[in-house]
């Protein structure tokens, strides 16, 4: 067990970072923002956005050995990770329905058992928790989902969130800091992020205290970024 003090903690130091949105929506474009070198594992093919862009690494997983080329591209990037500053996963749903395919085809009735999801929802939650332990950033990507949720009066209202297993889902946004909806602002174009949960949207940020977020901007935890928070408030808003 390692002991750390408190006081010698740094909040900002490393983030861990999973943000969502629908399929286009700029999830593998935000990579061009962060800084330092990058390690990404492209998961659906769609890491082509990023062609000509410098210090960015990409990996192919191999679709029909999902769970096993994960593995071998956890070892690398412990192996390397003091040539990389950040590793990113893209995207854990594609993952998820590649991984489930997988054990589908070796059933009689093609499909996953019932068992398999159960298998899965440890494999994922024990996946994340290893990369974090790496001496990286390192930020996940989904495409997101609507649950509806009951409020104690009895009202229902439908939230985005990342479009991972229902079983597991809040597991994995409770260990990971940031959880941000990239959206598009419907008044100029610009892609920005929701920082901050609401009845609609699943979001958090505990690095620092950023409702919102331009799409350039996410990856500044803690510095001094003139925001106009009103404005992108009210842009981002649906």
């Amino acid at each position: 067990m390692e002991l750390i003090n408190s006081e010698d903690m740094k909040i900002n130091d490393l983030w861990h970072v999973l943000i969502y949105s629908k399929p286009g929506g700029g999830k593998t474009s935000t990579i061009r923002y962060m800084e330092g070198k990058t390690l990404l594992l492209d998961c659906d093919g769609t890491s082509q956005v990023l062609s000509g862009l410098p210090k960015i690494t990409v990996a192919k997983l191999n679709p029909r050995n999902a769970a096993p080329s994960m593995v071998e591209f956890y070892e690398y990037a412990k192996d390397h990770a003091n040539e990389y500053e950040n590793v990113v996963i893209d995207n854990l749903s594609h993952y998820q329905k590649l991984w489930l395919m997988e054990k589908g085809k070796h059933t009689k009735s093609g499909q996953p058992e019932l068992q398999h999801y159960g298998i899965f929802d440890t494999h994922l939650i024990e996946m994340i928790s290893t990369f974090h332990r790496l001496p990286l950033n390192v930020m996940w990507t989904a495409w997101e989902s609507t649950r509806q949720i009951q409020t104690e009066s009895g009202q229902l209202y439908n939230q985005f969130l990342p479009d991972i297993r229902n079983k597991v889902v809040n597991h994995i946004m409770g260990i990971t800091p940031v959880v941000a909806r990239l959206v598009t602002s419907v008044k100029t174009g610009k892609r920005g992020f929701i920082l901050k949960e609401s009845d609609g949207v699943f979001a958090k940020n505990q690095l620092d205290d950023r409702e919102f977020s331009l799409q350039e901007d996410l990856f500044k935890f803690g510095a001094d970024v003139d925001v106009p928070t009103e404005e992108i408030s009210t842009e981002f808003s649906q």
